[in-house]
């Protein structure tokens, strides 16, 4: 049994042999107040312990706990706790499906707060928890100082999550390798470090799909790099992955490392130009790729997603495949017309493709529900449209999570294997047989 198991037990014993000092009025109050078994149990323990709250969260490995709901089904509920101090004025907690965060409530007098959020059972997404404090200015009159800490970070995820089983190394799968590289780039003015990911086994007289990643440091880590709710993804093993189960064919990654600048890079020409002009013809030349341009994907998330959209836009003849994931669609690139919580303005990717004749590309979009609202889901669902009113092959994808690697390194795959999958290899060999 873990702990929280045991726990629970000893509250349950405490519950029957404490029953008679609880009065029915109060009773029903700590029910309204306490809204779970679990809470309510907590708060009748602390009537005889009076550590007793402070003993259960120091007992919870995560600062969260989820549990079934009788009320309504296909949802779960999550209690997040946190510990405040005597100059906490009050705690939030910031993800999941409340826009505007959740006010945590204090357990009696302690200094262990709560607050409870229902969620979808297939819901996944990364949470924060920051402590908002007033502290008394020594010698001063009725003066506060106010400050925030940010005290935990954590990922909740939903028993009916859609986990990919492909983001965990296999002992049986061959493992590909990875292998730094520095460009002279031209066109960015500056060397430029990329890092190239070749499958197990590689064979130089064999046609690959090629990959680049955006975000690249973020993607080419391993399956153990650290806790979940981190900015990683274990794109590598993923692959490695996919080609063992012949989902995809043989692929080459190349993973586009941030340097210098990223924000301003991301969207820019110069970018566009580098992975095109420059990246592509040196892996053409070291490599054995495809010839068909829709063989090639360029893949990113968030601002990463718009710098995708926007070489795959201004080079469609030598890149045919968009891998977007929370992509930031909101950008017009012009100073002081952004704001993404609320978009005034027609992001330019988007008027982009609205007014260019279709070219030859296809796509995968796939963007969290809890993700800025209007800003990122509207965005990304007012491309979609645009994009198959205007003809073009779009596979698009919806999950209950947020802007996080967290559900980035389980929908990657998806996308993969919708644009290089057995049904598109074959086609792009018919294609480049004639």
């Amino acid at each position: 049994m873990n702990n929280f198991v045991i726990f629970i037990s000893l509250l349950l014993f405490t519950q029957l042999t404490n029953a008679a000092v609880v009065t029915p009025a109060n009773e029903k109050i700590a029910r309204a107040e306490y809204p779970t078994n679990t809470l309510y149990k907590i708060w009748l323990h602390q009537q005889e312990n009076d550590r007793a709250a402070l003993e259960f969260y120091n007992s919870l490995t995560v600062k969260h706990i989820v549990e079934s709901n009788n009320e309504e089904a296909n949802t779960v509920t999550v209690t997040y706790f946190a510990k405040g101090s005597d100059d906490t004025d009050y705690i939030m907690q910031s993800g999941g499906p409340d826009f505007y965060g959740l006010r945590f409530r204090q357990i009696g007098n302690t200094n262990i707060y709560f607050c409870v959020q229902t969620i979808p059972s297939d819901a996944w997404f990364a949470y924060g928890v920051n402590e908002f404090k007033r502290t008394r200015v020594k010698d001063a009159i009725n003066l506060e100082r106010t400050s925030m800490k940010h005290i935990y970070d954590g990922a909740v995820i939903g028993p009916d999550a859609p986990l990919s089983e492909h983001i965990l190394h296999k002992s049986n799968v061959p493992k590909g390798t990875t292998h730094d590289f520095t460009l002279e780039s031209k066109l960015m003015g500056e060397k430029r470090e990329i890092m190239v990911y070749l499958p197990a086994d590689y064979n130089q007289e064999v046609a690959h799909n090629l990959v680049f990643q955006f975000d690249g440091q973020n993607y080419s880590a391993s399956p153990e790099k650290g806790p979940i709710w981190h900015g990683w993804t274990p794109l590598p093993t993923i692959i490695d992955n996919l080609i063992d189960e012949q989902e995809i064919g043989p692929t080459i990654v190349v993973f586009i490392l941030n340097q210098g600048n990223r924000s301003e890079d991301l969207i820019s020409e110069q970018m566009t130009d580098f992975v095109a002009l420059e990246v592509l013809p040196w892996i053409k030349e070291n490599y054995n790729i495809n010839i068909d341009p829709k063989s090639v994907v360029v893949s990113g998330p968030s601002r990463a997603g718009f710098a995708a959209m926007y070489t795959a836009y201004r080079h469609s003849k030598l890149i045919g495949s968009v891998l977007s994931q929370s992509g930031s669609l909101y950008y017009t690139l012009g100073e002081n017309t952004n704001w993404p919580i609320y978009p005034e303005f027609e992001g330019k990717i988007i008027e982009s493709y609205k007014q260019s004749p279709q070219k030859n590309i296809q796509f995968y979009i796939d963007v969290g529900l809890y993700d800025l609202g209007l800003a990122a889901v509207g965005t990304n669902r007012q491309l979609r449209d645009v994009l198959e009113l205007k003809g073009y092959q779009v596979e698009y994808y919806q999950y209950k999570g947020g802007h996080s690697h967290l559900g980035w390194r389980h929908t990657i795959a998806n996308g993969l294997i919708a644009l290089l999958g057995p049904e598109k290899t074959i086609k792009a060999l018919q294609r480049t047989s004639r």
